[in-house]
């Protein structure tokens, strides 16, 4: 118990280290990251905590749980980046807590410390805990509803099934609360195929046990009490405010699947190849974990077929929908590291052999990111180099920002290189311990590095000349409203106050109606010329790809 209690607390020390120290290094990103900081400072500002809102207007896209726990960061911290990105940065120290004690428990205290150190140490998973979305909060809450659901059907006692059965409903209810119906759909369509799969006879999974077959009242246990907890807010919501809200959320959630909202259509491998390199190294390793060893217990070979069923209900789902963003796989991140930490173990316990096609993709892979890390900042540095080929103006001009580079964030990419190369040598030498810990280790001291480094000086090119430009503008009466592109960066970053002229609202009005106030403007530059059609705006500066006016309050005697 003193170990376990030890090596939580050495897991907390370093998942603290490595996921909230400079979580403010870089401003938030549009639009997720800008977009729910937002909702959550029009709480604070508004004092109404029940109904998400976005530029003061009813946002049905998300419910309200990840929001609230921006506005308790916010209230301590200040509204700010850090405070937007600390609730993931705590979920990163839960998540890879809850990961070492699933892992002991199902596995081995090895297994556990592997699996926490593989999830740490993979680009994606480690990424999104230095981020303000929803999706780290949303995927701990499934998680941990599928692990009880496991649990569950381990055990043939109805009451204490029962139990977990209700336990597994309330981390779903809260994953519904958090992003919506989604986390329902995962983790039933998980329950459902797991089950009839385990009907089978098949000698890889082994016959299904009485004591697996899901009863009615457990079903129903786990059911009302994922719909309870989340009508703690869409039952609330309804009662208070009618259906209006719920019924645009649901339309919004299947317009989702049948539509790609806001662009996002991709093909539909997006995924398959997003998780490929987005969780590199693990997503290498995880090939070889798949497979069944002499020692594999029945409840091991019953959670790897849970790993394998939620990996497939996830990636299929998301694949299947319309819609394709890169976090939206990113529950698929339990499995893979899951079954890279089983492959992890059998090297070092000498069930599995290295091999060189495994050697040659983490090369291969592992040099391709490093030298892109390495070659990101170098290119940025001698831009005049690359300039001339570039043809698209708004590239174009967003290269020409003037951002201050010290020469040496190249290095980032060097030390990755060097410790790809380090790896391949401790595994071919069978130094299988050292060569997984090098390996993961310097995978997030090299994420750790690149968002000190290299992270904050590319924002500068992308949205620097933005943020600067609404931050100058804080506390002027005003208002200030983006041209021809989607942005919740003025809202935040202007610290926009409650509105209320509701005429503002109108962007024809803003350009041509009698304003009160003054206007400010933005526009990409490759459609600047539209706006400057308009004799009452003047135009202030262009930077980065981004064109600025300002129309100043019309004389009364013109009008």
């Amino acid at each position: 118990m003193i170990s376990h209690r030890r090596t939580h607390l050495f897991i907390t020390l370093i998942a603290f280290f490595f996921f909230v120290p400079f979580l403010d290094a870089v401003e938030l990103f549009d639009w997720d990251e800008i977009n729910f900081a937002e909702s959550a400072r029009e709480m604070l500002l508004t004092g109404d905590y029940f109904r998400v809102q976005i530029n003061f207007q009813p946002f049905w896209e998300k419910p309200p749980l990840f929001f609230w726990l921006q506005v308790v960061s916010m209230r301590a911290f200040g509204v700010n980046e850090f405070a937007a990105r600390l609730p993931n940065a705590m979920c990163g120290i839960i998540t890879l807590n809850v990961l070492y004690a699933i892992g002991r428990k199902v596995h081995s205290e090895k297994f556990g410390r592997l699996w926490t150190l593989i999830y740490l140490g993979s680009f994606l998973p480690h990424f999104y805990f230095k981020s303000g979305i929803i999706d780290p909060v949303f995927n701990l809450f499934i998680f941990c509803g599928i692990y009880f659901l496991f649990s569950a059907l381990q055990l043939t006692r109805s009451r204490t099934r029962f139990w977990k059965f209700v336990i597994a409903g309330i981390f779903i209810g809260f994953g519904i609360l958090t992003k919506g119906p989604v986390a329902y759909l995962v983790a039933t369509l998980s329950l459902f195929i797991y089950t009839a799969l385990r009907s089978f006879d098949l000698s890889a999974i082994g016959a299904m046990r009485r004591g697996e077959r899901i009863r009615v009242l457990e079903f129903l246990g786990y059911t009302v009490a994922a719909g309870l907890i989340s009508l703690l807010w869409f039952g609330a919501e309804t009662a208070k405010n009618g259906v209006w809200f719920l019924k645009e959320f649901l339309l919004y959630q299947i317009g989702l699947f049948s539509q790609p909202v806001a662009g996002h259509g991709q093909p539909w491998f997006y995924h398959i190849v997003v998780l490929f390199f987005g969780v590199f190294p693990a997503s290498i390793l995880a090939f070889r974990g798949i497979r069944q060893v002499e020692s594999d217990t029945q409840s091991q070979q019953d959670f790897k077929l849970w790993m394998l069923v939620f990996f497939a209900v996830v990636l299929t789902i998301f694949s299947i929908s319309t819609t394709k963003i890169v976090h939206y796989s990113s529950l698929c991140y339990f499995s893979i590291t899951y079954f890279a930490a089983r492959f992890a173990l059998q090297l070092i316990d000498g069930q599995s052999k290295w091999t060189w096609p495994v050697a040659t993709v983490i090369g291969i892979v592992g040099a391709v990111m490093a030298l892109l890390i390495a070659a990101l900042p170098l290119a940025l540095t001698n831009k005049e180099l690359i300039l001339p080929y570039v043809k698209d103006q708004l590239t174009l001009e967003v290269l020409k920002a003037n951002v201050s580079w010290s020469g040496y964030e190249f290095l980032t990419g060097v030390f990755y290189l060097a410790a790809i190369v380090a790896v391949l040598i401790l595994f071919s030498q069978q130094r299988f311990t050292a060569g997984v810990i090098t390996l993961f280790i310097s995978t997030a001291i090299c994420l750790q590095l690149f968002m000190l480094t290299v992270a904050p000086r590319v924002a500068a090119y992308t949205q620097g000349a933005n943020v600067r430009f609404y931050k100058s503008l804080q506390g002027e009466h005003c208002y200030v409203e983006v041209l021809g592109f989607k942005s919740y960066a003025h809202l935040f970053y202007l610290q926009k106050p409650p509105v209320t002229n509701l005429k503002s609202y109108d962007e024809r009005w803003l350009l041509e109606g009698k304003i009160d106030k003054p206007a400010y403007f933005v526009g990409k530059i490759i459609h600047a010329d539209e706006w400057r059609k308009y004799p009452q705006l003047r135009e202030l500066k262009s930077e980065n790809g981004f064109v600025y006016f300002k129309r100043d309050v019309p004389d009364s005697s013109t009008h």
